[in-house]
């Protein structure tokens, strides 16, 4: 679960929900999850007489919050929102959007808007404003899915913005808040853990291919990569995500999942201890060399072109061949992190002065190349 760090607007919103608890992002998510969970219940359960998909899901949570979701597939609908809300029912707000969405420095995604002129009755009170347009990296279009739950998660926490909408960095611990709702409901656990274990089958990891399959029966509308992530967080097999520079090889992202942080929550050894003097793994540490026949995985590292690895993001290995190679992950906080994904600016922070680590044997390794990156999966 994506969680952020505790901050004084967190505790502020946990506040205004009347939420006590020694995590305040957590409590915030368990709130969220359990309104859910008694509206699902209300509506006859999961299945064919209750909620069948997660199409139906998200009708029934949008119609309980009063709220309905607007795509932007093309700048026509810029046109069509401003006719129907800002002409046609007085909302103007609707009539500057593009401009925001557009913004080339901080792009916007999406934006949750309380309607001013309407009936307290109305189903449409509230409007998410999804921009869900392909562009040349069409990160907006697969983002669109995770985007409306995010601005569901509002619509569940902060209300709305009044007036004018309020635009977040993406680093803000309130976007960072919302987006483990998001995950949380986009990936509703009693539809995505039955999806997981029927692909899984007798299978020891997670493949590509397996979650390919959950989206095209189960979540339809999600990236690849939101759903990896929702899946790396319920499988308790120690995941890695990673993200490279295309050429070079630049490790430039590392996301572990809730079981790897507890391998790396185990190693918390001081690597100045007179005691461990003489451990070749804890001097390479220490020099920042990686030790012999392993792959360091490290922020900012570059991955050689004699590495098993680099053969394998290359695509000229098979993934079952790096089965109980080595590789050396290194976190330079145990618990920092813990149970959840850091942001990219954590990360940066963080990893470059690496104190503690673990070593992993792989059990599976895949990596895909996409225009301008390699992204790749590491199970030990």
């Amino acid at each position: 679960m994506i969680r952020p760090g505790a901050s004084p607007e967190v505790y502020e919103l946990a506040n205004s929900l009347g939420i006590e608890s020694p995590d305040p992002a957590v409590g915030i998510v368990i709130h969220c999850r359990r309104l859910v969970d008694s509206w699902v219940t209300q509506a006859g359960g999961l299945g064919p007489k209750g909620i069948a998909n997660i199409a139906a899901f998200e009708s029934l949570i949008t119609q309980k919050l009063s709220m309905v979701v607007e795509e932007i597939r093309s700048d026509d609908d810029f046109a069509r929102l401003t006719d129907h809300y800002a002409r046609d029912k007085g909302d103007y707000v609707f009539a500057g959007l593009r401009a925001r969405f557009d913004d080339l420095e901080i792009p916007a995604f999406g934006v949750l808007i309380q309607r001013n002129v309407v009936s307290p009755h109305a189903p449409d009170q509230y409007v998410a404003v999804i921009d869900a347009r392909a562009d040349f990296s069409n990160e907006k279009f697969a983002r669109r899915y995770f985007t409306k739950w995010h601005e569901i998660a509002h619509r569940m926490t902060t209300h709305c913005f009044p007036a004018d909408p309020i635009f977040r960095s993406d680093d803000d611990p309130i976007e960072t808040l919302m987006d483990a709702i998001a995950s949380e409901l986009a990936f509703y656990e009693p539809f995505l853990e039955p999806a997981i274990q029927e692909v899984l089958a007798n299978a020891n990891w997670l493949t590509f291919d397996m979650i390919e399959s959950i989206i095209e029966r189960v979540f339809p509308e999600a990236s690849f990569q939101a759903t990896l992530f929702a899946c790396m967080r319920l499988l308790p097999t120690p995941m890695v995500y990673m993200e490279l520079a295309d050429e070079p090889l630049v490790i430039q992202k590392i996301l572990p999942n809730t079981a790897a942080y507890a391998h790396w929550d185990r190693m918390d050894q001081r690597v100045d201890d007179k005691s461990l003097k003489g451990n070749p793994v804890v001097e390479d540490r220490m020099t920042d060399r990686p030790p012999s026949g392993s792959t360091r995985i490290l922020y900012g590292q570059t991955v050689r072109h004699d590495s098993v690895f680099y053969r394998v993001a290359q695509g000229e290995l098979l993934a079952d061949e790096v089965e109980h190679h080595l590789c050396d992950f290194f976190n330079p906080e145990p618990g920092l992190f813990l149970g959840r994904f850091p942001s990219e600016p954590e990360v940066r922070m963080y990893s470059q002065k690496p104190a503690h680590g673990h070593r992993g044997v792989l059990t599976h390794v895949q990596a895909r190349k996409v225009p301008g990156k390699v992204f790749a999966l590491l199970q030990y």
